[in-house]
């Protein structure tokens, strides 16, 4: 009951989770440059960037210098490199921005409120939106009825799904009220639906990530900042013995 009462509270602690955003148009596709208002926004960090899409486009309506640009042809870029759209927006600042050793944001920073002038501060994380010239090698192009990015969650659970029980059947035997109730809580962030029993566990299974690590070195005299917001880690796959051997290489 205790264990329960443990994974119900990481479980919440991960989707309350949320990141501060100032996103700006691209100033050659604005009819003032620079001098747009940037779109401020608490987002949740298990989302997707194109879920934002739709409001960038009608926030920046009035400053497009191309009207015709449609919400799907936006995408996303921070200091010039063009963000994958797939990846939870957590996961990419943790990749971009949070490693950053010479981020000087803490915890009462950010209670104190946002300095959107402050360069220095890694918070609010500063984002570019474009509505044209797709980087069509680096980005696979989004679609009008957004099927794109929902097939993509929705194979990316299927692999968290097998790895983390040895078969995807689970995420595969879902309803289709399910499976679109689990990708509009993704988009919104708040946990609508209890996990279906098919997608619990009979035993435990190894649960490897993406190792991170390599972005940020440490020595003996560097330490990452725990007021960051960001958590590197690498993890080994460890297997529980079997009557055959001892461990699964």
């Amino acid at each position: 009951m205790e264990t329960q009462a443990t994974l119900n509270s990481i479980q919440k602690a991960v989707w309350d989770g949320r990141l501060p955003l100032q996103i700006r148009l691209a100033p050659s596709e604005s009819r003032i440059y620079d001098q747009t208002d940037p779109y401020l926004i608490s987002y949740p960090r298990i989302s997707y960037l194109p879920s934002l899409l739709p409001r960038l486009r009608a926030f920046f309506a009035s400053s497009l210098i191309d009207p015709s640009s449609n919400a799907h042809d936006g995408w996303f870029s921070f200091e010039g490199v063009p963000l994958k759209w797939h990846l939870p927006i957590g996961l990419l600042y943790d990749l971009y921005a949070g490693a950053d050793p010479a981020s000087k944001g803490t915890a009462e920073s950010e209670d104190a409120g946002w300095d959107i002038d402050d360069q220095d501060n890694p918070l609010p994380w500063r984002l570019v939106v474009h509505f044209s010239d797709w980087p069509d090698e680096e980005l696979v192009r989004l679609d009008a009825e957004g099927m794109v990015m929902n097939d993509a969650f929705i194979n990316s659970v299927k692999e968290a799904d097998f790895l983390r029980n040895g078969t995807a059947k689970g995420i595969m035997s879902l309803s289709k009220e399910d499976s679109s109730g689990l990708w509009k809580s993704v988009q919104n962030g708040t946990i609508t639906l209890s996990p279906p029993s098919s997608l619990s566990p009979s035993f435990p299974r190894p649960v490897p990530s993406r190792p991170i690590s390599w972005l940020y070195q440490l020595s003996g005299k560097q330490q990452l900042n725990k007021d960051s917001g960001t958590l590197l880690f690498s993890t080994n796959f460890e297997y529980p013995p079997s009557p055959s051997q001892s461990a699964v290489p």
